[in-house]
C-alpha cells in the first residue's frame, strides 16, 4: 500500500472517529465539566437570584473516595493466578512485581483518583500504558590512573571520555645492564560520562478529548481505529526521534487546545493564548498516535499497526501487537463504546434544584424586603426610595405608604427538595446518609440498623467497582505483563516484603499460564481486621487440639493470616513483626518423625531391667573379648620372639660352619703350597 492511499485512509478515520468533531457525546462532557464547577446556566436575570447547587460535584466526589478506598484497600490491586503445575513461583512474581510498577514506578494512587474521576464526571476514563527506555548519564572524575586502570575502566562499554589530563610519571630510559629501552609510564586524570540504560513501564492519564475512536468500536481491544490526539513541540518531535527536516515543514496546530471539555475545563484567565510561541522549536504540532487494523502488506488480512501522522506526513510506520490503551465506564451501555456517568444522572437534578433554591432566595428576599406601594403627591419619593436603619419617610397623610405583602413559600419547597435528594441518591448509589450521620439517626438506632443503612446504597457503588476492575484495570494489568515479559531483558533487585529479590520476568511462562484477578477490598480496615482475628482464633484452636500435622491448617497459613492481620493495621511488612515461613519449615512441621506409642511402667520396668542386664553381659563379653584380645597378643609376641630366637640361632650356626669351612680350605691351601714348595727345592 502507498503512503497517499494510507493517507486517505487514516483522515477518513480521524474525521468520522468520536471525539474529533463537536458530537452530542462531546457536547455531553461539555456540559457535565460546566456543571461539576458549578458555571452559570445562562438562563440567569439581573437581579434576582443566580445561585447554582453543585449536586454533579457531590455525587462525583462522593463516588470517588469509596471507590478508591475499595481498591486501595489491599496491596495487591491484582493478582495473577497460575493455571498449571510449576508456574506458582511465577504467578507470585509476577502477582508482587505489577503491583509494584503501579504504584512505586508509576503514582498508582493518583493515576487511579483522575483515571475514576474522568470516568464518574465524563463517561469514559482513559490511561496509555508504554514502554520507556531511558538513559541516566551521570559524570565521574578518576586521578593518577595508569594505562592498565584506564583500559579496564573502558572495558564494559558504558563510559563515555569527557577529558583526558596524560601526566608523565617516569621518563624514557635506558637498561644499563640489558641495554633494553624502557618506555616511559604515565597516569591519566580523566572525567567519564557514566550512561545507565534502564527500562520502565509508564502510565498516563489521557484527557478524554485527546481520545479518539471509531464510531463502529465498541471495545478497545478489537478498535478498528483508535487514535491518542496530542499536541508536541517540535522540539519534543526531534527528541523523540523524527526527522528535523520534516518536523520543520509541519504547519503547526493549535486546535485541540480549543476543544469544548478543555475551554470548559480551564477558567478564562488559565487558558493559552492564541498565538503561537515565537519560538520555533516550541510551537505546538497536532499529532496523532494512530492504532487502524489495515492491509498494508496487501495479503488480504488487515493487521494491527501503529502510525505517526501529523499534518500531512507520516512519521512512522510499523506493526504491533496491542493497543495501549485501557478505559473504564461507572455506567456502560450495551453495544457501544460510551456508556454513561454519575454526572449525565444527577446534571438534571442540579438544574431543577438550582431552580427551586433560586425561587426560594428570591421569596425571602421579597419576603425581608417587600415592594412598597405609595399615593402619588403624598410621600417624598427621594425618602422612600433611600433605605437607611432609623431612616424617615416623610407622608402628607396617614397610610400614604403600605408594604405589598409576599407570601413565604419556602416551606412547601423544602420537601420537594428532599424528594429531589432522594431521586439522586438511587439513581446514583451515594447516599448523603452514609457519609454524615444526624445525630438524630443515632438515636434508639442499633449499630447492625446503622450499618445496614449505611450499606443499604452502596450496591451501585461496589457494581461500578465490579465494573472499573473487569474492564479497564483487568486489561491495564494485562498490559502491564505483557510490556514487561516483551522489553525487560535482564533482572532487576527491588524491595519486597522486607528483602531484596530479582525479577526475572523472562523466566515467567506466557500469559495464558496466567489468570488476571482484580481483587476487590472486602470491608473497611477495622472489619478486614475483624475477620482476620476470626480466622486466627479458629487456626490456633485447630493447632492446639489437631497439632502442626492436622488436614486443615498449616503453620504457614497462620503464618500468612497473621501477615493480613498485621497489614490491615496499617503496617506495610509483617516481615518486622514474624519472620516467613519456607516450604521446606513447612513440609518439615506439618510431617513430623512418628512418635513412639505409650507403654505401660511394669513393662517399662522390666524392659529397664532387661537393658541393664543385656548391658551387664555385654560388659562381661567386652572384658572377656579384651582378656582374649591381650592373651593373644602376648601368644602372638612370645611366638614371635621365639622364632626371632631360633632364626638368630641358625643364623650363627651358618656362619659358625662358614668359618670352619673357610679355615678348614685355607689350611688345605697352605699345605698344598708347602708341598709344592718342598717339591721344588728337590
Amino acid at each position: 500500500m502507498d503512503d497517499n492511499k494510507l493517507k486517505g485512509i487514516l483522515e477518513s478515520e480521524i474525521d468520522n472517529s468520536i471525539g474529533y468533531v463537536d458530537t452530542e457525546t462531546t457536547e455531553a462532557r461539555r456540559k457535565a465539566l460546566t456543571y461539576y464547577n458549578r458555571e452559570p446556566y445562562g438562563n440567569e436575570v439581573e437581579g434576582r437570584s443566580s445561585i447554582v447547587t453543585g449536586e454533579v460535584a457531590e455525587v462525583v466526589d462522593g463516588a470517588l473516595p469509596q471507590l478508591l478506598r475499595i481498591f486501595t484497600a489491599s496491596d495487591e490491586l491484582c493478582r495473577f493466578e497460575p493455571k498449571g503445575p510449576g508456574d506458582e513461583e511465577g504467578a507470585k512474581q509476577a502477582t508482587e512485581y505489577c503491583n509494584l510498577v503501579f504504584f512505586q514506578d508509576n503514582d498508582g494512587v493518583i493515576l487511579m483518583h483522575n483515571w475514576f474521576k474522568d470516568a464518574l464526571l465524563q463517561k469514559n476514563g482513559i490511561v496509555k500504558y508504554w514502554w520507556e527506555d531511558s538513559e541516566d548519564p551521570t559524570k565521574e572524575k578518576y586521578k593518577d590512573l595508569s594505562a592498565e586502570e584506564l583500559q579496564l575502566l573502558f572495558a564494559d562499554g558504558t563510559m563515555e571520555l569527557v577529558s583526558q589530563d596524560m601526566k608523565e610519571v617516569s621518563p624514557e630510559i635506558i637498561d644499563p645492564i640489558s641495554g633494553m629501552i624502557i618506555p616511559a609510564t604515565f597516569s591519566y586524570d580523566v572525567v567519564i560520562m557514566k550512561k545507565k540504560e534502564s527500562g520502565r513501564v509508564k502510565i498516563a492519564n489521557v484527557p478524554p478529548e485527546e481520545f479518539l475512536i471509531s464510531k463502529r468500536d465498541k471495545t478497545i481491544k478489537d478498535a478498528r481505529f483508535v487514535a491518542h490526539r496530542l499536541n508536541m513541540t517540535r522540539s519534543d518531535l526531534i527528541a523523540a526521534g523524527y526527522s528535523k527536516d520534516i518536523v520543520d515543514n509541519l504547519p503547526a496546530y493549535s486546535d485541540l487546545t480549543y476543544t469544548p471539555e478543555r475551554i470548559a475545563r480551564f477558567d478564562r484567565g488559565e487558558m493559552p493564548d492564541e498565538t503561537q510561541s515565537l519560538d520555533f522549536s516550541m510551537q505546538d504540532i497536532e499529532v496523532f498516535e494512530c492504532y487502524i487494523r489495515t492491509d498494508y502488506d496487501e495479503d488480504g488480512i488487515a493487521e494491527l499497526r501503529k502510525i505517526t501522522y501529523a499534518g500531512s506526513e507520516i512519521l512512522d510506520n510499523e506493526e504491533v501487537d496491542h493497543i495501549p490503551f485501557a478505559s473504564i465506564c461507572p455506567i456502560p451501555m450495551p453495544h457501544k463504546f460510551f456508556g454513561q456517568s454519575l454526572a449525565d444522572r444527577s446534571m438534571d437534578i442540579q438544574l431543577i434544584k438550582s431552580t427551586i433554591t433560586r425561587q426560594i432566595l428570591d421569596n425571602m428576599y421579597l419576603t425581608n424586603m417587600p415592594r412598597m406601594t405609595a399615593i402619588d403627591g403624598q410621600v417624598n419619593m427621594d425618602d422612600l426610595l433611600t433605605v437607611a436603619p432609623n431612616g424617615v419617610v416623610r407622608m402628607k397623610s396617614q397610610g400614604a405608604v403600605q408594604a405589598l405583602t409576599v407570601p413565604a413559600t419556602a416551606a412547601q419547597s423544602f420537601p420537594m427538595l428532599e424528594y429531589l435528594d432522594s431521586v439522586m441518591q438511587k439513581r446514583s448509589g451515594v447516599a448523603q446518609a452514609g457519609q454524615v450521620l444526624d445525630p438524630s439517626i443515632l438515636q434508639n438506632t442499633t449499630a447492625t440498623a446503622i450499618a445496614a443503612m449505611q450499606q443499604s446504597g452502596a450496591g451501585r457503588i461496589e457494581m461500578i467497582a465490579r465494573i472499573f476492575a473487569d474492564t479497564g484495570v483487568k486489561d491495564l494489568f494485562t498490559g502491564i505483563f505483557h510490556l514487561l515479559c516483551k522489553y525487560q531483558d535482564k533482572e532487576r533487585v527491588i524491595r519486597l516484603r522486607g528483602k531484596y529479590i530479582s525479577i526475572d520476568p523472562r523466566e515467567w511462562s506466557n500469559n495464558y499460564d496466567m489468570e488476571v484477578n482484580v481483587g476487590l477490598g472486602t470491608g473497611n480496615k477495622d472489619q478486614q481486621m475483624a475477620m482476620a482475628a476470626m480466622v486466627l482464633q479458629k487456626q490456633e484452636q485447630i493447632l492446639q487440639t489437631q497439632g502442626f500435622a492436622n488436614p486443615l491448617v498449616s503453620v504457614a497459613q497462620y503464618r500468612e493470616t497473621l501477615g493480613r492481620f498485621i497489614e490491615a493495621a496499617g503496617f506495610n511488612d509483617s516481615t518486622e513483626f514474624f519472620k516467613e515461613i519456607t516450604p521446606e519449615m513447612d513440609q518439615m512441621l506439618s510431617n513430623p518423625p512418628p512418635q513412639q506409642p505409650q507403654q505401660d511402667p511394669a513393662t517399662m520396668v522390666y524392659m529397664q531391667q532387661v537393658q541393664a542386664q543385656i548391658a551387664g553381659d555385654q560388659a562381661k563379653i567386652q572384658a572377656k573379648i579384651e582378656a582374649d584380645q591381650v592373651k593373644a597378643q602376648a601368644d602372638i609376641q612370645l611366638a614371635r620372639e621365639k622364632a626371632i630366637a631360633e632364626i638368630q640361632l641358625e643364623r650363627e650356626k651358618a656362619a659358625a660352619q662358614l668359618d670352619l669351612q673357610a679355615a678348614k680350605f685355607q689350611a688345605e691351601t697352605q699345605l698344598k703350597t708347602a708341598e709344592m714348595v718342598a717339591k721344588g727345592m728337590q
